[in-house]
């Protein structure tokens, strides 16, 4: 951190700026920077996205990066510890990539099981999302990077998520939603908060006076930065007044000569603008961007250490579901003797989604996927490996294959419409790895002002395909644009709807189908326009499928009627779980049911690995021997995969969200998504298990649960004041883990209960590692906030009347202990949240 400047000297350089430099300090330059003013020796400092590492100024490409666990991956470990580490090491890649503030972690909470960014948040529960939270600021802000947590607030869902008002009541907000960002200001110190994109309550989150200057600024004392979303400010005057420092991205949309002339008009006043210009500055002395002077080169770290932290990570959040007995002993961990073969089946088998989409992505140091690591594992146990894919699940056509093509070529022409570019000279050329690009600024001129030019664009390859037969080729864009195939039109997306790619802003994919030969060269093209815009944002994405010869799933059941053991790695992918939409079911996709259910009954002895982000549904769950659910693990995953199958590590995982047995099932069915621009949040605060365990609803799976191979039992519990410890005993021959939960219910008169007050909930949790056969005692503090609700009245956390029960136990419907309590008996101060 800086120590050159003082509050002080902060104080002085603002006042020594004019008021436009001012005003030029409250809106980005580009995609990830701050403006500098030189005249004042202020540089720009770089921001980076997150949660899942730190990428960088490009989207694809460019320095790769460290991909950690998803955050539901983090909170599945139920260890903050473990995360505080995690952060550090992302505190280390950002400052690698020159940037100083990483936006991230990503804290909203799992309202439906179906939410597009699940993947990104961490939990359906406040208490844990906070505890997972604050560990994972605290580490990466030890490294000097400010953590930006987001999305204040209401922006649970992806849906319409640009223009929906989420209607909250107060009480459900600051008993859930405001949980774990109360506790980052408070707990963790946290430096940066990013606001959501949505309405809440009727403002805009970046207009909501009551939402930033009252409650973040006044009450919580957060004295840091606020921005807004990237194009998630919508107004000139009311941001400024609520409390957001930052637009975001530049160059902006509405501040600049906007801003200055409404302080002219009295519509905002110069004193907003320099609370705001010295919060910007104040952020960037204390993160010690005044020492670093212009951000540096973006470099990539490959650490040893470091991948060993994220398979490590990676294992230790992957849950254990299901795990029967085949004859004497459970199927996992795998006992190889008398298997010579074994069948990898599934789409995520040789690839491993190791990430969603979205911001969240990045372009990963190393790769690590199930089918590889697998196959070297058992290869030296001799096991002879044979694999088949099974069956598709894109959602969009998969990008062009580079081997099947000549380097990729991109032409730029400003005044050149895009099917008339084939004959002009163009004014710029690149040459991207993928086809899959975005431009977060003009590609021509990048330093171009506030209204972006129009371009058009030609991207060229030659394609040669190694199949015969009907191919399918797909563009989505953020513009009009064309595919040929030596000249001639294959497809036109110009009629496509907006908001099916690239975060709602691009077009829906238009497919259509080309009969090709195999080994003939194809001269491919797609041609775009896009139109002169105030967003600099674009994008264009080219697909390519080839012909079906046979039926997947039968190849894949052939094999496994011939396999030993069979594992199937199946799940969702980037496609599926992203930023932008939510998933339409919680149903695997494509033919990934059958395809599960005619292995297993091929092969008696299966194994099913679920890489997913949250949850799907399991209509084969009986069929299988077991179940070992990976969420987004990170860039280590095959090799943490093999960790936890063949027993080195020990099945430690626990579910942060519960499983619904169908969607039908889920608190926020009957109101998600959102009617007539607005998304009513009337299941209060009964979300997650609060809902099943109130209502007598059965999850799939509860709330906390998860098996390890060893047994470790709750043997006794006790309270002491405001903590309750705990006697566990391992009954087993090897060393074992169990997460402990305590949950609060209040047992008192049903009449003085609220409609949406929770049967129980969680306030406090450990996790313990036993030896084996041995006895270990751990003690748990509680939440502070463990038997007080938020009075409306009093506007203020109260206690609520007892007695209350203390249900100790492995998972919110497995208890095994329950102390009787009051109020008074746990906690003496409801003054701050205690999730140190």
């Amino acid at each position: 951190m800086s120590s050159q400047r003082t509050d002080h000297h902060i104080d002085e350089l603002v006042d020594s700026l004019t008021l436009e430099e001012q005003v030029a300090l409250l809106a980005g330059t580009d995609f990830w920077h701050t403006v500098a003013i030189e005249r004042a020796g202020i540089p720009a400092m770089r921001v980076s996205d997150g949660p899942a590492g730190a990428r960088g100024t490009l989207f694809e490409g460019g320095p790769a990066s460290v991909n950690v666990p998803c955050g539901t991956s983090l909170a599945a470990t139920w260890d903050p510890p473990l995360v505080e580490e995690v952060g550090h090491l992302l505190g280390k890649e950002s400052r690698a990539k020159g940037a100083r503030v990483l936006l991230a972690p990503t804290v909203n909470l799992h309202r439906t099981p179906i939410g597009g960014r699940n993947f990104e948040c961490m939990s359906e529960d406040p208490h844990l999302t906070a505890r997972i939270a604050v560990a994972y600021v605290r580490g990466l802000q030890a490294e000097g990077v400010a953590a930006c947590i987001k999305h204040f607030i209401g922006n649970d869902t992806e849906f319409e998520r640009n223009t929906i008002d989420s209607h909250i009541d107060e009480r459900t907000l600051r008993e859930l939603y405001m949980v774990p960002f109360e506790a980052a200001v408070k707990q963790a110190g946290v430096m940066s908060v990013m606001t959501s994109y949505n309405r809440i309550n009727g403002p805009w989150a970046a207009d909501s006076v009551a939402m930033i200057d009252d409650v973040l600024r006044g009450e919580w004392g957060f004295d840091g930065l606020v921005m807004s979303d990237w194009f998630g400010l919508h107004s000139t005057a009311e941001g400024v007044i609520a409390g957001v420092d930052l637009e975001m991205p530049g160059p902006t949309l509405h501040r600049g000569p906007k801003l200055l002339e409404a302080v002219e008009q009295g519509k905002a006043s110069a004193a907003d603008v320099r609370r705001a210009a010295r919060n910007v500055l104040s952020a960037m002395h204390r993160l010690g961007a005044f020492d670093d002077g212009e951000p540096g080169p973006e470099l990539t770290r490959d650490v040893p250490e470091d991948r060993s932290l994220v398979r490590r990570a990676g294992a230790q959040g992957m849950v254990l579901l299901r795990n029967e007995r085949a004859g004497d002993v459970p199927v996992l961990p795998l006992r190889l003797d008398g298997v010579n073969r074994v069948a990898i089946i599934g789409p995520n088998a040789a690839r491993g989604q190791t990430e969603g989409g979205g911001s969240a992505h990045v372009h990963a140091t190393h790769l690590s996927n199930p089918l590889e690591a697998l196959s070297v594992a058992l290869g030296k146990h001799g096991i002879e490996v044979t694999h088949a894919v099974g069956c598709p699940t894109h959602k969009r056509l998969p990008a062009l294959q580079p081997a099947l093509c000549t380097p990729f070529v991109v032409d730029f022409f400003r005044d050149v419409e895009g099917a008339d570019a084939s004959e002009a000279q163009p004014d710029l050329s690149t040459t991207p790895e993928s086809s899959r690009i975005m431009w977060m600024s003009d590609p021509i001129d990048p330093d171009v002002g506030s209204a972006i030019p129009g371009f058009s664009a030609r991207f060229r390859t030659t394609f040669t395909p190694d199949v015969t037969g009907a191919w399918e080729f797909g563009v989505s864009s953020v513009a009009d644009a064309k595919l040929y195939l030596d000249d001639g039109l294959v497809v036109d997306n110009s009629t496509q709807p907006t908001g099916g790619s690239f975060f709602g802003l691009g077009k829906t994919e238009k497919v259509e189908a080309s009969y090709l030969q195999a080994n003939r060269a194809y001269q491919l093209e797609v041609r775009l326009r896009r139109p002169t815009t105030d967003n600099a944002f674009s994008g264009v994405q080219i697909g390519a499928y080839p012909p079906t010869l046979a039926d997947p799933v039968d190849e894949a059941t052939e094999l496994a009627a011939a396999a030993d053991l069979t594992i199937v790695v199946v799940g969702t992918n980037d496609d599926w779980e992203s930023e932008g939409y939510d998933r339409d079911d919680m149903a695997l996709p494509g033919r990934q049911d059958e395809l599960i259910a005619r292995v297993a009954a091929a092969c008696a002895h299966t194994v099913v690995i679920v890489n997913a982000g949250s949850p799907v549904s399991m209509p084969w769950l009986d069929d299988v021997g077991a179940v070992l659910y990976t969420w987004f693990p990170g860039q280590e995953m095959g090799d943490a995969v093999v960790d936890v199958l063949l027993g080195d590590v020990e099945p430690q995982g626990r579910l942060p969200v519960s499983f619904p047995a169908r969607l039908e099932d889920t608190p926020a069915f009957e109101h998600h998504p959102g009617r007539n621009g607005v998304a009513n949040y009337l299941e209060g605060r009964l979300i997650g298990y609060r809902w099943y365990d109130t209502v007598g609803r059965q999850p799939l799976f509860p709330f906390g649960f998860g098996l390890g191979y060893a047994t470790v039992v709750i043997a006794a519990a006790r309270q002491l004041d405001d903590a309750v410890e705990v006697d566990l005993v391992n009954e087993s021959d090897r060393d074992g883990v169990q997460v402990v939960q305590v949950y609060a219910a209040r047992t008192g008169a049903a009449e003085h209960r609220g409609d949406d007050e929770p049967a129980q909930q969680l306030v406090g949790f450990v996790k313990a590692r036993v030896p084996a056969r041995a006895t270990t005692t751990v003690t748990m503090q509680l939440d502070p906030r463990a038997m007080h609700t938020w009075s409306i009245a009093d506007h203020d956390w109260v206690p609520v009347e007892g007695p209350f029960e203390l249900r100790v136990g492995t998972s919110s419907r497995d208890i095994a202990v329950r102390i009787g309590t009051t109020a008074g008996q746990v906690t003496k101060s409801s003054a701050a949240p205690n999730h140190s």
